[in-house]
C-alpha cells in the first residue's frame, strides 16, 4: 500500500511540474546533471549536506536509527530547498524556483507521511 501512495505522489509531482512549466512558460531543465549554484555559500552548504547525508546513511545502516528511505527523503527536501533558494535569490527571471518549491512541497509531504507512519 505504501508504494502505491508514493507512486501517486511522484506522479502528481510530475503532472504539476509539467502544468506549471506550461502555464509559466518555463523551459525544461536537464533531467540529470549538477546544478550550478550562483551563491558560493549555498554551494558549500550543498556539499555539507551531501557529506552529512552519506555519513548519516552509513551510520544508519550500522545502527538502524531510522528507516533509510526517511533519510533519503530528508536529503531530497534539503537539497531541493537549497536549489530553490538559489533560484529564487539569483535567477528570479526564469521562475524556475516556483517548480522547485512545488517539488519540495511534494517531497516534504511524502517525508512527513512516511516519518509519521501514516503510509
Amino acid at each position: 500500500m505504501t508504494i502505491y501512495i508514493l507512486i501517486m505522489l511522484v506522479a502528481a509531482a510530475v503532472v504539476v511540474d509539467f502544468i506549471l512549466r506550461k502555464v509559466l512558460d518555463i523551459p525544461r531543465s536537464k533531467f540529470w546533471g549538477k546544478y550550478e549554484y550562483e551563491s558560493l555559500a549555498l554551494e558549500r552548504w550543498d556539499k555539507y549536506v551531501m557529506v552529512a547525508f552519506v555519513l548519516f546513511l552509513i551510520l544508519d545502516m550500522i545502527f538502524m536509527v531510522v528507516e533509510p528511505y526517511i533519510v533519503s527523503f530528508l536529503f531530497l527536501v534539503v537539497n531541493i530547498l537549497l536549489k530553490s533558494i538559489d533560484e529564487w535569490k539569483y535567477k528570479q527571471e526564469t521562475k524556475e524556483y516556483v517548480t522547485s518549491f512545488v517539488q519540495m512541497g511534494f517531497f516534504f509531504t511524502a517525508f512527513v507521511l512516511l516519518a509519521s507512519g501514516r503510509i
